[in-house]
């Protein structure tokens, strides 16, 4: 048996294996979408992101602007600035339209009925005038948040706001005629609410009969205190059923009873702690179930994080998952420093994962300059699963981060992917040996149990039923310092000729480890990367540790990246 040559990526990774969230791209409320050649076969084979705000070009366009910056990535680790309308924008605004400013939260979607690229966005609307449908006045700087919606060829743009002169008798199935002047969702108007009803955060889902509903939060404005979340189907991609408005979350409540035409909600009993704020929310659909994703306490609090609720129903009632249970979602534990404000998101699916693409503070532990100016946020994303939850009987939506430690690329661009969970294992562990090929590290209090537990020496056999070509091991720690190793001592490849080589002495990553203070950073793992190597079994020893005082260790995960079949 001879020993090899490996790379334990600490200082520098290969980005064809792994991805890092960087803190390299500013970053707010951003949408996300997996495009594949499907869907365009000239853009298609990227994942695509839309971030906050307006971008002025006054020397090349006079006073135009475009809205929403848009990045490209094959492989969530280099992202190129992609959007078609002026000055990397991918929405184009008129001078004469009626949204010019708060251009907030983008989501696109792909409509398979005509091919084409839907953005839904909220924007702030200019003052009212005579033949304006919107009210916005100026003693209210909030009366003006309109949701509204622009269409493209393309999903990097340039998205120009809807217009129904090509529609049958130029208007949309409610009778009304859409343009640039006009934002294309008024509730106002369509309900006689009688006065400004702000609205933000607006997110289109594809429910499983193939209908299309929206989902968005009800900013705060002169009348109306808070941030809920609200819901609405559509009568087709364009227009709203207004019929059907049921307000889904109250924040700080664990349940509302909403009513389809109506404004409020019977509030639960139950009240947790959430402060004023439900916003960004998502909606996912998973066996039968509907899971809506939203964050909590405003952006620039530390636990700005994404949580779930679950409904039998697109339109709820929508029961919120307990701390205790499986909240949050994808969010920060009580000892977290280095990654925090994991909040309004969207998830990305592609090859049969799903890529959670949120925005995180800039500075993870003081989100906030002397004096009070907020420092900024930056982008972020890690893959979410669906575990079986014994206490509700059903699935939660569970999220692998957040992180800011080595993670593997996305499989629907990867040349390497996960072998371990279709691998057979054997080893010496006391209990929880499952869970070391489950795809999943533990992060949350609430899930800190599902590790392997070993006595003083873990002894991991790890073989295939036929040979892959191997070219990364990792090994995730435990979320616990108390249990937590600083290297593997040794890993042994059999090769498809029967002969073994091996690595040894694979240190951790002290990174993602606090020594002083004794936390870990989850998610972190000892990392092997060697020459391609063809192999039908692995052998995996560790009995290294950050903590003395007891002999057990615990392994939260293990990953194999081999070659794809």
């Amino acid at each position: 048996m001879k020993t090899i040559n490996f790379d334990n990526c600490i200082g520098s990774y290969d980005k064809s294996l792994f991805y890092k969230n960087d803190y390299s791209i500013n970053c707010a409320d951003p949408g996300a979408l997996w495009v594949s050649k499907e869907m365009n076969e000239e853009w298609g084979g990227y994942f695509y992101i839309y971030l906050t705000g307006e971008i002025h070009n006054k020397e090349e366009v006079g006073d135009k602007i475009s809205a929403y910056k848009c990045y490209r990535s094959k492989d969530l680790s280099t992202w190129e600035v992609i959007g078609q309308a002026q000055n990397s924008g991918c929405l184009k605004v008129e001078d004469d339209a009626w949204a010019y400013r708060f251009f907030w939260a983008p989501e696109v979607t792909y409509n398979p009925a005509d091919k084409k690229f839907y953005i839904f966005y909220s924007a702030g609307s200019k003052l009212a005038g005579e033949n304006t449908e919107y009210t916005a006045n100026a003693e209210d700087q909030w009366s003006g948040l309109y949701l509204s919606i622009a269409v493209s060829d393309t999903p990097a743009g340039p998205f120009v706001m809807v217009d129904s002169k090509d529609m049958e008798g130029g208007v949309n199935l409610n009778g009304d005629v859409l343009s640039r002047f006009n934002p294309t969702i008024n509730f106002e108007k369509k309900l006689n609410i009688g006065h400004t009803w702000s609205a933000i955060d607006v997110s289109p889902f594809w429910a499983p009969d193939g209908s299309l509903y929206i989902y968005f939060a009800k900013h705060c404005d002169k009348y109306h205190k808070g941030i809920c979340v609200y819901g609405m189907k559509m009568k087709d991609i364009v227009t709203p059923d207004y019929s059907t408005l049921t307000k889904l979350t109250h924040a700080s409540v664990k349940q509302v009873i909403g009513k389809a035409g109506e404004l409020d909600a019977e509030k639960g009993e139950e009240e947790i702690r959430e402060g004023g704020v439900n916003e960004g929310p998502f909606m996912t659909h998973h066996n039968g179930k509907y899971y809506l994703t939203y964050s909590p306490f405003g952006y620039g609090s530390r636990e700005y994080s994404i949580m779930q609720a679950v409904s039998d129903s697109p339109l709820g009632p929508f029961n919120k998952v307990a701390r205790e249970v499986g909240n949050p979602s994808l969010g920060i534990n009580s000892t977290n420093d280095y990654i925090a404000g994991t909040g309004h998101h969207n998830f990305a699916y592609a090859d049969g994962e799903i890529i959670a693409v949120y925005h995180a503070h800039k500075d993870p532990v003081e989100p906030y300059v002397p004096g009070g100016g907020f420092k900024g946020r930056v982008l972020a994303v890690d893959k979410m699963h669906f575990v079986y939850n014994e206490e509700l009987g059903y699935d939660i939506l569970m999220g692998n981060g957040p992180t800011t430690s080595l993670q593997p690329v996305a499989r629907v661009t990867a040349t390497y992917l996960n072998k371990a969970m279709n691998a057979k294992i054997v080893s010496n562990a006391v209990s929880g040996e499952k869970y070391l090929n489950d795809d999943l590290f533990t992060t949350q209090p609430f899930d800190w149990h599902k590790e392997a537990e070993f006595d003083k020496t873990a002894q991991i056999e790890i073989s295939f039923d036929k040979a892959e070509k191997v070219k990364g091991v990792m090994v995730y720690n435990s979320a616990d310092y108390k249990y937590a190793f600083d290297k593997v001592d040794k890993i042994v490849y059999t090769l498809a000729d029967g002969e073994q080589v091996y690595v040894e002495n694979v240190l951790c990553d002290e990174a993602n480890v606090c020594r002083e203070k004794q936390f870990m950073r989850q998610g972190g793992s000892a990392i092997a990367v060697t020459d391609e190597l063809e192999v039908t079994k692995i052998e995996i020893t560790v009995s290294s540790k950050y903590d003395n005082d007891n002999e057990t260790i615990k392994i939260s995960d293990i990953a194999v990246l081999a070659k794809r079949d």
